[in-house]
C-alpha cells in the first residue's frame, strides 16, 4: 500500500466514522516514520510489534505552561532509576492521548532529571501502573479516546528505552516533520465531507412533502433543494481536489531527493500544501455541515439521525491546528518568503 493509498483508506474510514480514522492516526505515523529507518534498534523493536498485529497510541502531550507544540519541551515527566525493581521507574501525567483506549502499546517521552535529556519509551497499555482515563470532554470526536494517560511508577527496561531520533536536516534547513499528522487529520475531515453530501442526498429523496409556498410537489424536485445539494457536491469535489494534492505533495517529500535543496524544497512545498488544504477544507466542511441541515428542514434535526455530528465532528478535529494561525503564516511566506515554522501542530 502507497502513502496515498493509506490516506484514502482514512477518508473511507472517516466518511463512515470520523472517530474511527482519527484513532489510527498515531499509529499509521509511527509505522510509517519507522520503516523509513528499519535497520535502527527502536525501530525494528516497534516494527515487530506491529507485524505482530498490535496497534500503537502515543503519549508525549503535558499540560503545562509552554507554548503548544514548541520544540525542544522537557517533559514533567521523569523518569528514575530504580535499584530495587532493576529498571526505569516512570511517573507523569499526559494528555491528548488519540487512541490510547484501544492501543495495545505506547510511545511516550519522559526527561531524566540527572542530565535533563528526553527520552522515549515503548510500553504495554496493560502494564501495571499505566492508566488510562476516558476524560475527553468535547462536543465532538466523543469516541477518539482522547484523554489522560497517567504513568505511576511504571517499570520501563532499558531496552524498551531509546534516545529521541535526530531531527531530520536538509540544505541547512529542519525538514518539516509534522506534515504528516496535518495531512491526516485534513484528509478525516475530507471524509466527513463525503459524507455530509450522502446524507444529503438521501435526506432529501426520502422527504415526501414540500412546503405548500414550494415549486414542486417533493423536496427532490424542488430547484432551491436542487441549487443547494449541487453547491454540496461542487463544493466536496474542491475539498476532495486540495487534500488530494496536499498528499501527492507529501508523497513527494517523503522520498528525498540526492539534492538537499530539493529536498528542503519538497519538504517546504509539503507542508504549504498540507495547510492550503487544511484551511479550505475546514472552512468549507462545517459550512457544508450547515447547507445539510438546510435541506432536511425538520427532517435534518431528529436526534435519531445526529446530523449535527457532522458539524461538531469537523471542528472539533479541526480545532488541532487552528487555521487562523495558518492563514498568516502562509501570506507571510507568499508575500516575504519567510519560512513555516518546523514544530508540531503546523
Amino acid at each position: 500500500m502507497s502513502l496515498p493509498e493509506l490516506f484514502w483508506l482514512a477518508r473511507d474510514l472517516a466518511t463512515a466514522d470520523p472517530n474511527i480514522a482519527h484513532i489510527f492516526r498515531n499509529h499509521f505515523f509511527a509505522v510509517e516514520q519507522h520503516l523509513r529507518t528499519p535497520e535502527q534498534p527502536f525501530s525494528r523493536h516497534l516494527l515487530e510489534q506491529i507485524g505482530a498485529g498490535k496497534t500503537l497510541g502515543v503519549a508525549f502531550n503535558e499540560q503545562t505552561g509552554e507554548p503548544a507544540g514548541s520544540v525542544g519541551r522537557v517533559p514533567a515527566t521523569q523518569l528514575q532509576w530504580s535499584q530495587a525493581r532493576q529498571g526505569w521507574q516512570i511517573s507523569g501525567r499526559k494528555i491528548y492521548s488519540t487512541g490510547n483506549i484501544y492501543a495495545d502499546y505506547l510511545l511516550a517521552t519522559a526527561s531524566d532529571p540527572s542530565s535533563g535529556q528526553v527520552r522515549q519509551f515503548f510500553v504495554a497499555t496493560d502494564a501495571p501502573g499505566v492508566h488510562l482515563d476516558d476524560d475527553w470532554d468535547s462536543f465532538g470526536q466523543k469516541l477518539t479516546g482522547s484523554g489522560s494517560t497517567v504513568f505511576d511508577g511504571v517499570l520501563v527496561q532499558g531496552h524498551d528505552l531509546f534516545d529521541l531520533p535526530p531531527r531530520a536536516t536538509a540544505d541547512g534547513h529542519t525538514l518539516y516533520g509534522f506534515t504528516f499528522h496535518q495531512v491526516y487529520l485534513t484528509t478525516a475531515v475530507s471524509g466527513i465531507a463525503n459524507r455530509v453530501l450522502a446524507d444529503a442526498i438521501a435526506l432529501v429523496r426520502r422527504r415526501q412533502r414540500n412546503f405548500y409556498h414550494g415549486l414542486a410537489d417533493t423536496p427532490a424536485q424542488e430547484p432551491e433543494i436542487q441549487a443547494t445539494v449541487g453547491r454540496i457536491a461542487a463544493h466536496r469535489s474542491a475539498v476532495l481536489a486540495v487534500v488530494d494534492r496536499a498528499i501527492q505533495a507529501l508523497e513527494q517529500s517523503w522520498h528525498p531527493s540526492d539534492d538537499p535543496a530539493e529536498t528542503h524544497a519538497r519538504s517546504l512545498a509539503a507542508t504549504l500544501a498540507a495547510s492550503e488544504a487544511k484551511i479550505v477544507t475546514d472552512e468549507a466542511t462545517a459550512q457544508l455541515a450547515s447547507l445539510l441541515i438546510d435541506v432536511g428542514s425538520g427532517s435534518g434535526v431528529s436526534a435519531t439521525a445526529a446530523l449535527d455530528r457532522h458539524w461538531r465532528n469537523a471542528r472539533v478535529i479541526a480545532s488541532h491546528n487552528p487555521r487562523t494561525y495558518k492563514e498568516r503564516i502562509i501570506g507571510d511566506h507568499y508575500l516575504n518568503g519567510t519560512l513555516p515554522p518546523t514544530g508540531a501542530f503546523f
